[in-house]
């Protein structure tokens, strides 16, 4: 749906604004954005007050365990960096979302202000936020599935990983296909066709791939997986009623992601005391992973002025910082906001959401290395992904 459609069911008969007096509207967000971040009157105030909030209830370990591969996918052996770089389109219809360059229709509408170079990750944020709030919520009922398809690239290395030995680098595509409940995201089926093409990152490293024995030509590998261990199938009956799961943090039923605050500073508090503190990362980030993972996961079914909420709650977190200048992604120029890990070894990569210039729409998520390691340099992008969302009855069907 385009925003004069959406403008025009809000209003009823009334006319709806022409697109030059939308296109001026979402500029004025810009300018209002950049106003509060000159203020100071949303992310400086809270920011010491969240931060102070360190609850840590136990029990939280054993239940990350417990979630099998429905979103990690760690357990196939795919990277984190790439279980967790997934796209979630700012605007999803009922059915399906918008496929191409632009979404819905928007591109049809005048050029709005883009977010400059010098705007902050608060004032990106907050410019998202208020876009997001005009969304329209996506109504989801008790038994269908969210489909959740994309194709992903990741930087995987060829040869003795861990000796001293010389490395190929080469880019892999994988398509991943879900199918999961859209009560607490229970996985019903997982398809995953591996190698879908293999890019070496250099000529250097396709004559090294080769002599090490690698097929830069071998055919993709399908593999199917399912259901995972905790699902269980719908109620084969329409009168029958619906299993009411209330939910949490790590299984978002939609009564669970309708019960969170809209005010950003209380939402990441409460997201605070539901992640606590469960491994050897800072509570810092394992909050920032998981509004990331929020936003992968539910993205379809969250009410808008809750994802509003979590993109200004995102800017409330200590080291979240804008990306200097413009990135792309998957072809289009994006603005990035992130956040740099705890250093494992010699690697750290820093996590980021990706915007669109305007600050309408999510495009999706990278992980980026910040620092040169196994000859891959500092700034190499070591994974991307741009999946779609579609709400289906069954498991099975594609839309």
């Amino acid at each position: 749906m385009d925003d004069v459609r959406m403008i025009r069911d809000v209003l009823g008969k009334a006319p709806a604004p022409s697109a030059d007096a939308t296109a001026r509207a979402r500029a004025a967000l810009l300018v209002q954005a950049r106003a509060e971040s000159a203020a100071g009157t949303v992310a400086s105030p809270w920011r010491r007050r969240v931060a102070a909030v360190r609850t840590r209830p136990a029990g939280r370990s054993d239940r990350l365990g417990a979630r099998w591969w429905h979103v990690s996918l760690g357990g196939l052996g795919i990277s984190a960096a790439v279980a967790t770089a997934l796209v979630v389109p700012a605007i999803l219809g009922p059915a399906t979302v918008p496929a191409g360059p632009d979404r819905g229709g928007v591109g049809s509408l005048p050029a709005t202000v883009p977010i400059g170079d010098g705007d902050d990750a608060g004032t990106v944020l907050r410019l998202v936020a208020a876009n997001a709030r005009l969304d329209r919520a996506v109504e989801a009922r008790p038994g269908q599935f969210i489909y959740r398809v994309g194709e992903e690239r990741s930087l995987s290395l060829i040869g003795d990983i861990d000796g001293a030995g010389p490395l190929a680098r080469v880019w892999v595509a994988r398509r991943h296909e879900m199918w999961y409940t859209v009560e607490g995201l229970r996985t019903a089926r997982m398809r995953i066709t591996e190698g879908v093409s293999r890019t070496p990152l250099t000529p250097a490293d396709a004559k090294l791939a080769r002599e090490l024995g690698y097929d830069l030509t071998a055919p993709p590998e399908v593999e199917e997986y399912g259901p995972a261990p905790d699902y269980q199938p719908p109620a084969d009956c329409a009168s029958c009623p619906a299993v009411r799961d209330p939910g949490d943090v790590y299984r978002p039923t939609p009564a669970y992601l309708a019960s969170l605050p809209t005010d950003p500073a209380r939402l990441l508090a409460t997201l605070r005391e539901a992640v606590g503190d469960q491994n050897k990362h800072s509570p810092d980030a394992q909050v920032f992973t998981r509004v990331l993972d929020l936003l992968r996961e539910v993205a379809p079914i969250m009410p808008p002025d809750v994802r509003a909420a979590l993109y200004q709650a995102v800017a409330l977190i200590p080291g979240v910082e804008r990306v200097e200048g413009r990135v792309e992604l998957a072809g289009r120029q994006g603005v990035a906001i992130g956040r740099a890990g705890e250093s494992t070894g010699d690697e750290t990569q820093r996590e980021e959401l990706v915007f669109d210039t305007a600050g309408r729409e999510l495009l999706g998520f990278r992980s980026v290395q910040i620092r040169t390691a196994r000859g891959i340099p500092a700034g190499t992008v070591a994974a991307v992904q741009v999946p779609t969302f579609t709400i289906v009855d069954r498991v099975g069907e594609v839309r």
